[in-house]
């Protein structure tokens, strides 16, 4: 299998193409092989927002193939927001059409002068110009692009007002679907690549097509016999709500809380008794995703994107907002203007814990009273972030650098780890989401290691207070989903399958015979990568962290009531799981094991951990 990229110089306007399919034994594709390339490409210490930082849209060899809920694609750069590693993906149809007209992916580096986007058919690739779409909103610059190509079905990823103007945390949305955290929009808007669009009819190579098409049928079947994915398809992740509520896991005003009291108004069981259609990403039988109505009232209007799970919280419970209209409203102007929802509504958050405890004023707040449950203000603000007019601006920034802007204590009321700010699951009730929030490579995500037995209560049991046994299980879980995005696979429709039920798709599309071992053995191996790479950049052990609040503060209510982590225990298990010292930095033995010990030190500035160096190792750790 060739797996064409291009590479596209926005700079000289020059397009080649390379294969990388020997890679995708090692690195499967999507986010691990986006990862290789990243390293191999930049230095990790390359400014975010230069010229020299590369952009990376990386698919699978499974997607656009009918396989059910290998929908992803990932883009991978590093991020403006933290300076770690990122790596972003986003389902719908983007993807798919990408590896129909003829590419597998796409290396962006330079900077135009001038906007443009991409246009890719029969496996070529255009440059074209942008600049009566520069400003546009999302909805109008797909239109746009769709009549400049005469192609109106054409799929595009593009950029809204947010990418453009800087905003720290601006998404690339397409279909609907955010390639969300992190800034790999502000990557793309810095390179004055406002969209990329793409069509094609390719028939994409299977290597064995009989046993594709019967492990294909199987999944399928799997799918749409198991009651739990038939509901997940009829809710979405808001039916996840009311669960995590009751289980004291909903992080409620700016984490002050683990319970919401309106919970149960903003859930997905209030979604599907709106007016609305359910509609699926590429090849998904699942069909989770919905376009909604809103009849009346402030923010009536029609096709509206239902929110997600931490949308709903993000909008809702995080800013003690319970009326679902308005988080519908902010959601649709999210992804309007290319925002990363779970970034915006955590800073509309830490802004009215600041208002309410007088630190913020009126006059700071573009004449908001940005009090809790302000819906209207949490609207407001939205607009205000995208566009980065007046306050916005620096909420824009995000939580950190807004804290460190805002000065006195701010930093303590600024849920972030790395730079990015924590979705929506409570870490005191959750030990292990504590530990993954602390050690993901982008930094706080909850998607790197979520464990679904903390928040749902899945099987098989496991207490989420307690901080026994979570550094294997955390470790074990990152590896997996290293697994799933570098396959495409959508999480959201994990419960319906296990990793070995995915195998027979994979070997059949390459023609490989790997086994399971050999997948997360190359989930393994690509989290490691990705710590070489943040090493590198400059971070440490002491980054792998969480706000103090989590640490010191006892949750006051719901099952997890009077809990704090204790991080050290956590991280210490963590990193004897990994095969990491003392100091977070991988051993020569792990290096080697993982076969990461060339990639690792190809270039200057990192050296793996000496086991034989105690006293060196202690002192490291508190650099």
């Amino acid at each position: 299998m060739e797996f064409l990229f291009a590479r596209v110089n926005l700079n000289s306007r020059a397009v080649t193409y390379s294969g990388f399919g020997s890679l995708l034994m090692e690195y499967l594709g999507g986010r691990g092989l986006g990862v290789r390339i990243l390293i191999k490409e930049i230095e990790p210490t390359t400014p975010a927002l230069s010229p020299e930082n590369k952009l990376i849209f990386a698919t699978t060899p499974l997607l656009g193939t009918g396989a059910p809920s290998f929908v992803k694609y990932s883009v991978v750069t590093k991020s403006p927001l933290t300076g770690t590693i990122l790596m972003s993906l986003a389902g719908g149809f983007f993807g798919s059409a990408l590896r129909k007209a003829g590419l597998d992916g796409l290396i962006i580096e330079g900077k135009s002068p001038a906007p443009v986007f991409l246009w890719i058919h029969d496996g070529q690739v255009e440059i074209r110009d942008a600049s009566q779409l520069w400003g546009m909103r999302v909805s109008d610059t797909v239109a746009g692009i769709r009549r400049l190509v005469d192609q109106p079905k054409a799929q595009v990823a593009a950029v809204g007002p947010a990418g453009e103007r800087g905003v720290r945390y601006a998404s690339i949305i397409s279909d609907d679907s955010a390639a969300g955290r992190g800034g790999a929009g502000t990557v793309m808007g810095a390179k004055n690549l406002k969209a990329i669009a793409a069509l094609g009819r390719k028939r994409l190579p299977v290597a064995r097509p009989g046993d594709f098409a019967k492990a294909r049928q199987a999944l399928a079947r799997q799918f749409l016999s198991n009651e739990g994915v038939v509901a997940f398809g009829k809710y979405g992740t808001p039916g996840n709500v009311r669960i995590v509520n009751a289980r004291g896991v909903f992080p409620t005003m700016n984490y002050h809380q683990g319970t919401f009291e309106g919970a149960e108004r903003i859930d997905g069981t209030k979604l599907v008794e709106m007016p609305h259609e359910r509609f699926g990403c590429y090849g998904c039988p699942i069909r989770c995703r919905k376009k909604v109505s809103l009849e009346s009232g402030p923010y009536a209007g029609t096709g509206y994107s239902a929110p997600e799970y931490e949308t709903l919280w993000a909008f809702g419970a995080d800013c003690g907002n319970d009326n679902l209209e308005a988080i519908i409203a902010a959601n649709q102007l999210c992804s309007e203007l290319g925002l990363d929802t779970i970034s915006t509504g955590n800073a509309i958050a830490f802004a009215m814990q600041l208002f309410e405890l007088g630190q913020l004023k009126e006059a700071d707040t573009d004449g908001l009273r940005l009090q809790f449950g302000n819906q209207a203000a949490i609207v407001s603000l939205v607009e205000h972030i995208g566009m980065r007019r007046g306050f916005g601006r620096l909420l824009g920034e995000g939580v950190r650098r807004a804290a460190e802007a805002l000065g006195h204590d701010a930093e303590r009321f600024a849920m972030h780890v790395k730079g990015m700010e924590i979705s929506g699951y409570a870490p005191r009730a959750a030990k292990g989401m504590a530990l993954g929030y602390a050690t993901s490579p982008r930094g706080a995500c909850h998607e790197r290691a979520f464990l679904p037995q903390e928040a749902f209560g899945a099987p098989p049991h496991v207490d989420p207070r307690t901080e026994e046994g979570k550094g294997a299980m955390v470790k074990a879980r990152q590896d997996e989903v290293a697994v799933l995005d570098s396959l495409g696979f959508c999480v959201l429709a994990g419960k319906g399958a296990r990793l070995a039920d995915l195998l027979p798709l994979w070997n059949g599309v390459t023609g490989f015979d790997q086994s399971e071992a050999d997948l997360l053995a190359a989930g393994e191996h690509i989290c490691n990568l990705e710590r070489v790479f943040n090493l590198k950049a400059g971070f440490s052990a002491s980054d792998d962290t969480l706000p103090e609040h989590f640490l010191v503060d006892p949750l006051p209510d719901g099952p997890a009531r009077g809990e704090v982590v204790d991080l050290s225990r956590l991280i210490t298990d963590y990193y004897a799981a990994r095969g990491w010292g003392p100091d977070g930095v991988p051993t020569a033995a792990t290096l080697k094991r993982l076969h990461l010990d060339e990639a690792a030190v190809a270039r200057s500035g990192f050296t793996p951990h000496n086991d034989e160096n105690k006293n060196a190792d202690c002192a490291d750790s508190t650099d």
